[in-house]
């Protein structure tokens, strides 16, 4: 019984990861209770994703230009790669300030269980990447989660690359800072333990 509109707004919305068909409903409801202006501004927001971003195609992050700020960026470290899941983990990084080399994005970790292989991944563009007779790189971090998804991918990752010169590294794991003793968990102490270091 509801306009054609309103289902195709409300079918949009379910689509989204993590949103339900009653939250849909809700979402299309609430839109079209806003001022026109706002429902154009919101569609034309989706819209430029379309049409105004891209792949990187160094470093396969999502971005306005090809190559993306921080591969066209002559300032940045070529000698040091980051190595990250998908492209939200590269602001991340750079919100630390420490790194200032250059990123690859996989697209994702790898998980048999959800279909995910190496195929689908960005793996062959990185291993290409490193193999360029022009390639400067002498450090890969990998900076991956610390779930099983992300440990299969540096085990996998490690592999491949510990036949080439270039030193391969990960993040290092332990307390969060403010992190009270009595409730960390065994793996995130043994890990503080083992990464410990001088004061």
């Amino acid at each position: 019984m509801l306009p054609d509109a309103i289902q195709n707004a409300a079918a949009a919305f379910d689509s989204l990861p993590g949103i339900g068909p009653r939250a849909a409903l809700r979402y299309a409801y609430w839109m079209i209770s806003q001022p026109k202006e706002t429902i154009q501004r919101f569609a034309r927001s989706i819209d430029s994703l379309a049409f105004s971003i891209t792949s990187c195609s160094l470093c396969h992050q999502w971005a306005e230009t090809n190559p993306c700020l921080i591969c066209g960026d002559p300032k940045r470290d070529p000698s040091a790669l980051c190595v990250v899941a998908l492209s939200p983990d590269i602001r991340v990084v750079e919100e630390t300030g420490v790194f200032r080399g250059r990123y690859h994005v996989l697209g994702g970790t790898l998980d048999p269980m959800e279909g995910r292989s190496p195929d689908q991944l960005t793996i062959r563009q990185l291993l290409d990447r490193l193999h360029e007779p022009s390639s400067t790189i002498r450090e890969i971090i990998l900076a991956l989660d610390t779930d099983v998804a992300g440990d299969t991918t540096a085990l996998f990752l490690k592999k491949h690359l510990e036949i080439l010169p270039i030193k391969v590294t990960r993040l290092a794991r332990g307390l969060p800072t403010g992190a009270l003793l009595e409730y960390a968990d065994p793996d995130t102490l043994a890990n503080a333990l083992t990464n410990r270091k001088e004061t």
